[in-house]
């Protein structure tokens, strides 16, 4: 008896057989690499002979302008992965990390400096280095891990790096703003440059902003607001900056309360925008209701109650009967 003769095994690393990558889907990928051309390139800027810090805010700028659209086409084009994750870390922790790092060190740093000051910058350029890394590796780690609350998507912890790219490089943006001074002094530069590192690896929640829902109504605000942005970037460069980089760091407050609001409150978890506001707006309300109600009990403040007056024993009986206090509406007879 013949037995039929069995279908050939297929076989999986034939090259017919693999299913190929579409090119588009590596044009994310293309887009990290331009933002750690545009960082390496504001570097090389930094490093040469006559350096020009229109040029180097520029191509930092372009980094900033890259790094945030990559994300967003790949998700556009369905096209994420682990190596567009990990080469986007990588890019970040050169562009917004050794690149900012060393034109603070050579913007700042005079040629006369002395040998402990020019130690010191450096130390402080390496700990600015080492945090936006360790950043990135936290970032990859709890991204890749399960959220603690469903609600993390919505914030980043710390600094996020390209907007700590920027924070560092203020003492440049300062002293082009205003001149030489005590702000762009080689010691108040490497002091900020570690603050901003410590920024950047605390746990300090900031806003995503990338999540946030914007109504159809509020569009064309905002395309305005995004052109009178570009606008004052051209006419006012470093000003804008300045005042951007404010507004960011007068955000933060907000988003600390937001996420503690977020924690203490489950039901808001999975509320939108617009149930969250109602519910902290009830919160509000109903913590006024409580003040009041203790004030109106207590007569004072809560927690603080009316000394009384001791009577004196040898005194008169009169010293220590109680006093009238007239209430004005009429006159005791």
């Amino acid at each position: 008896m013949r037995l039929p003769d069995a279908e050939p095994a297929p076989n999986r690393f034939r090259r017919g057989d693999r299913e190929r990558p579409r090119p588009i889907s590596q044009l994310p990928n293309l887009v990290t690499l331009l933002a750690l051309a545009c960082g390496l390139t504001a570097a090389r800027v930094a490093l040469g002979a006559v350096p020009s810090v229109p040029v180097i805010l520029l191509f930092m700028l372009g980094a900033a302008a890259f790094d945030g659209i990559d994300g967003r086409l790949a998700r556009l084009l369905s096209a994420e992965s682990a190596m567009g994750a990990h080469l986007d870390s990588l890019s970040d922790a050169i562009s917004f990390g050794v690149a900012p790092a060393l034109i603070v060190y050579q913007l700042l740093l005079p040629a006369t400096t002395d040998r402990i000051t020019d130690s010191f910058t450096w130390l402080a350029a390496m700990v600015y280095v080492g945090a936006i890394v360790l950043r990135l590796a936290r970032f990859n780690v709890l991204h890749d891990g399960p959220d603690r609350f469903p609600f993390d998507r919505e914030f980043f912890v710390g600094l996020p790096a390209p907007v700590a790219a920027w924070f560092a490089l203020l003492p440049v943006v300062c002293r082009q703003a205003f001149g030489p001074g005590w702000w762009s002094s080689p010691l108040i530069g490497s002091i900020w440059l570690i603050l901003v590192a410590v920024l950047a690896f605390s746990r300090l929640p900031t806003f995503t902003f990338k999540t946030w829902p914007v109504p159809q109504r509020y569009i064309p605000v905002l395309l305005l607001a995004f052109f009178v942005a570009i606008a004052a970037l051209i006419a006012f460069p470093y000003l804008t900056i300045l005042v951007l980089l404010l507004i960011y760091l007068v955000h933060i407050p907000f988003a600390v309360r937001q996420r503690r609001f977020l924690i203490s409150h489950p039901p808001a978890w999975e509320a939108a925008t617009v149930e969250r506001r109602q519910m902290r707006r009830q919160r509000r309300l109903e913590l006024r209701q409580v003040r009041r109600h203790n004030r109106r009990v207590l007569g004072r403040r809560p927690g603080r109650t009316r000394r009384r007056r001791r009577a004196d024993p040898e005194a008169p009986e009169a010293a220590n009967r109680p006093r009238f206090r007239p209430s004005g509406r009429g006159r005791e007879d």
